[in-house]
């Protein structure tokens, strides 16, 4: 099935949409995006991007060549861009006197389903902003997004999916952020093809567990060397990690402490000589 059957009651005129994919591999996109200015960054673009457009469908690429829908968007008219009208931390996208800001409307075209339909937008990712003609495979639709429930840390067991759902949308997820800040500890990464393990830790200096763990959210590998050899081969390896928790310690203990007992955890699961620990 193709995307664009999704509105084919709609009577909508293809000739004059444009679709456009943000992908997060680009690091403007994911500055943007974690700081939840996409919409205003899709705004600025040159005079000719969006001539003759009568409507904007957006997605964001978030692996591979996949585009999670964002939303459908009326295209009006453009003004100068001027730095000084976006917020302080809004990052530096635009050029005066070369870029515009566009007129881009929601709509309520498909606005249940954020984050929910999934497409194949094809090869050409490097083309990110293409006629509404060409057709794209859906691949998904996925179901609502609900809070994801926090019981307790002993209890937690993650997918690297739903680990990034949970930071990526850290609005839908309070909880889990708050609990995960609030604690220094000990975890442990599954590859669950292999069996093999990767203990680490995360201080008070990191963030606790929620900042070390938004690294591989973001990252795939969080900086790990191994971890790093095996998203350098394929890139979506990281779909066989699942994230647990082993022991967890207030956000002020000392580092030291915390790393002792990550090399305890090491030496019991044998992460280095048989797992994904090098050292």
């Amino acid at each position: 099935m193709k995307f664009q059957e999704l509105l084919a009651g709609e009577q909508i005129n293809w000739n004059r949409v444009k679709l456009v994919r943000h992908n997060l591999t680009n690091k403007v996109v994911a500055a943007h995006y974690e700081r939840g200015y996409l919409e205003q960054y899709q705004t600025v673009q040159l005079p000719t991007r969006f001539q003759n457009c009568d409507m904007l469908i957006s997605f964001l690429g978030t692996e591979g060549t996949n585009g999670v829908f964002q939303g459908c968007y009326r295209v009006g008219q453009f003004r100068p861009y001027r730095r000084a009208e976006f917020p302080e931390d809004f990052p530096e996208t635009g050029k005066e006197g070369v870029d515009v800001v566009w007129e881009l409307t929601k709509m309520d075209l498909l606005a249940d389903m954020k984050d929910r339909i999934v497409i194949d937008w094809g090869k050409g990712t490097l083309n990110w902003c293409q006629r509404g003609t060409i057709e794209k495979e859906l691949l998904e639709i996925r179901p609502v997004v609900s809070e994801i429930e926090f019981t307790s840390y002993e209890k937690v067991v993650l997918s690297f999916e739903t680990l990034r759902n949970i930071v990526l949308h850290a609005a839908k997820h309070k909880i889990w952020e708050q609990r995960l800040s609030a604690v220094a500890g000990v975890y442990l990464i599954t590859d669950t093809k292999t069996g093999r393990h990767y203990v680490g830790s995360a201080s008070g200096e990191q963030g606790g567990i929620w900042g070390r763990w938004s690294e591989y959210a973001r990252t795939k590998h969080g900086g790990n060397k191994r971890l790093k050899e095996l998203i350098a081969a394929d890139s979506d390896y990281c779909s066989n990690f699942q994230y647990s928790i082993l022991e967890v310690f207030p956000i002020k203990r000392d580092r030291h402490e915390v790393l002792e007992y990550e090399q305890l955890y090491k030496r019991k699961l044998g992460s280095v000589q048989f797992g994904l620990n090098d050292n």
